[in-house]
């Protein structure tokens, strides 16, 4: 008889590695570990203690029999005593920890590109309210309704910078801002020059235009994704499309990435002080630049979607990564995630079905490992030893109180072109079909002074 040998795939390679080690070496020394994964995703463990060679050697063989295909051919296993793994050990014990299944690890992902997927959630940001506008597909009316909401902040009097940072299929530039008022340059080339060349106060001044909705409040400035000079040069533009996901090299040899890189640019405009709140049109997809600005910049995040499989079969992709960040005490990051049902019917039944949906996406990140980890004190897996999985009660878990906005189906917006009839964006039209969330806008942007202007 021939033995069926079972292939390891990539979902089963870290979790066999960790029952192997936890076989051979104990539980403990898991957590201890620096586990690795290189980029094409192929792993080795640094142990944190001293293992004799003949005891190594024969681990060594029996894991990459274990995983396969997912052993790294040299090293795959290496002890404490091994050229740089003090370095290692020293690198994974800086990381917040990672769950596999019963196990707490240290993991080193090392990624040509999603590197931002790795990083902690950043701390809300106090001075200028930061709002993303972002879905996981097109056809969704996400930068429509940044539209809607520029026009109708600058009527509240509150001066608006709209920041276009879908870089292949641009929207906002063309929506509100008139083909005389397109600055020189765009996002797309402030994350090339970024990465290449000093970007000064004068390039920065070259990356906005002013907005016709201005006139009807306070200002409106917009940083289109593709300015004059890309459309000048159009043969340019995937050169630079290219380019612009890059990490920027820096002179101590850490790399600069894209969060890096926005977060430096939304940080010059705040200092500036010309405006009271930012909003972010983002590209739809699971993509670096997703991570920015979910993960990278303390922005209030609305996620945009239609009532369809596919809506929610992406976003639960999306919750699996987001349920491994934890959760500070100071800032619970998951509180400014929302949900905005877009193309919804009026009917308030079918509405709160769709809201049940989105609901029960953010379930995921009710879970009792997203607690936050006191100064000083590491995990171990005994911290993941929940024993009520293995009983028939249920887990009393605080569940979080999410958000669930609407847009309603309106046929005047499936051809969305404010600059030919900005009767597009006068209230009247807009504050019916977008009134769940012009409500949510208010209550998270800061209130205008009572001299500022109001509706008009």
């Amino acid at each position: 008889m021939f033995r069926t040998v079972m292939t390891t795939r990539f979902d089963d390679s870290l979790p066999r590695l960790c029952e192997f080690v936890s076989n051979e070496f104990g539980t403990g020394i898991l957590s201890r570990s620096a586990i690795l994964r290189d980029a094409g995703g192929r792993l080795s463990i640094v142990l944190p203690e001293r293992v004799n060679e003949p005891e190594l050697e024969r681990s060594a063989l029996a894991l990459s029999a274990a995983i396969g295909a997912y052993a790294r051919q040299d090293s795959v296993i290496v002890d404490a005593e091994y050229p740089g793994a003090q370095r290692l050990l020293n690198e994974a014990g800086q990381r917040p920890p990672t769950t596999v299944g019963r196990f707490a690890i240290q993991l080193l992902d090392r990624r040509i590109v999603g590197s931002d997927w790795l990083r902690s959630p950043t701390d809300a940001f106090g001075k200028t309210p930061r709002i993303v506008f972002a879905s996981l597909k097109g056809g969704v009316g996400r930068s429509t309704a940044l539209c809607v909401v520029a026009a109708h902040l600058s009527r509240k009097g509150r001066r608006v910078l709209a920041i276009d940072f879908d870089l292949e299929a641009p929207g906002i530039g063309s929506m509100i801002l008139d083909e005389n008022e397109l600055p020189e340059f765009g996002m797309l080339d402030y994350l090339v020059e970024a990465g290449l060349s000093n970007v000064d106060d004068q390039f920065i001044t070259e990356l906005t235009g002013d907005s016709f909705l201005g006139a009807g409040g306070a200002r409106v400035s917009v940083v289109p994704a593709i300015g004059r000079r890309t459309l000048e040069h159009p043969e340019n533009a995937l050169a630079k499309i290219a380019r612009a996901y890059l990490d920027a090299p820096q002179e101590n040899g850490s790399p600069k990435t894209i969060t890096d890189q926005l977060s430096d640019l939304l940080t010059r405009y705040e200092a500036l002080g010309a405006y009271d709140v930012v909003l972010i049109d983002g590209r739809s997809g699971l993509h670096e630049t997703t991570a920015s600005l979910i993960l990278g910049i303390g922005a209030e995040v609305l996620l945009f979607g239609l009532d369809q499989p596919q809506t929610y079969q992406g976003y639960r992709l999306l919750m699996g990564q987001l349920s491994q960040y934890r959760v500070s005490a100071s800032d619970d990051w998951r509180e400014r995630i929302s949900f905005v049902h877009a193309k919804a019917e009026d009917a308030v039944d079918a509405r709160e079905e769709v809201a049940s949906k989105f609901l029960d996406l953010l379930t995921s990140l009710t879970s009792p490992r997203n607690f936050e980890i006191p100064p000083n004190e590491k995990l171990t897996e005994n911290d993941f030893d929940l024993t009520w999985q293995d009983t028939t009660d249920t887990p009393e878990v605080d569940l979080l109180e999410g958000q669930v906005l609407h847009v309603l189906e309106d046929t005047r917006y499936r051809r969305f072109d404010p600059v030919a009839d900005r009767k597009m964006l006068d209230s009247r039209s807009y504050s019916s079909t977008f009134g769940s969330l012009l409500d949510y806008i208010d209550s998270v942007t800061i209130e205008p002074s009572s001299d500022d202007a109001e509706d008009q």
